[in-house]
């Protein structure tokens, strides 16, 4: 990404104006970091964000776990929007399948006697 390769110039750029100069990064080298404390950098700045609370990794995993609880509720209210579309589903389909049992009756009984078969396995399995 673009940024990320920003990032990284700019990372470069102050670790060569560093005394003694720290050595540049590359892609590959930042897809290896596993933890914020493999940055040379961070580690011989002026102030060490090591010891900033959001540097700690309880810290981290309390902020992951507070926006996987968000995304899980987000997730709640969509299902709930889908639960409320496929009740509206299966109810608008129950009462189509009947009014066309109605019309059949007079006309076609053995296909209204078929269909009505049909629907009550349906709504056996709607009911669950």
């Amino acid at each position: 990404s673009e940024a990320i390769c920003n990032a990284i110039n700019q990372y470069n750029t102050q670790a060569a104006s560093l005394s003694p100069p720290r050595p540049p990064i590359s892609w590959q080298d930042i897809t290896e970091y596993m933890f914020l404390g493999e940055f040379d950098l961070l580690c011989h700045s002026r102030t060490d964000v090591r010891d900033e609370d959001w540097a700690k990794p309880a810290h981290q995993e309390a902020t992951t776990k507070y926006f996987k609880l968000q995304q899980a509720r987000e997730e709640l209210v969509h299902v709930s929007v889908e639960v409320r579309r496929l009740y509206t589903a299966i109810h608008d389909e129950e009462n189509e399948i009947s009014r066309v049992v109605s019309q059949l009756l007079p006309t076609d009984p053995f296909l209204a006697s078929e269909l009505q078969k049909q629907h009550h396995s349906w709504h056996a399995v709607n009911v669950v």
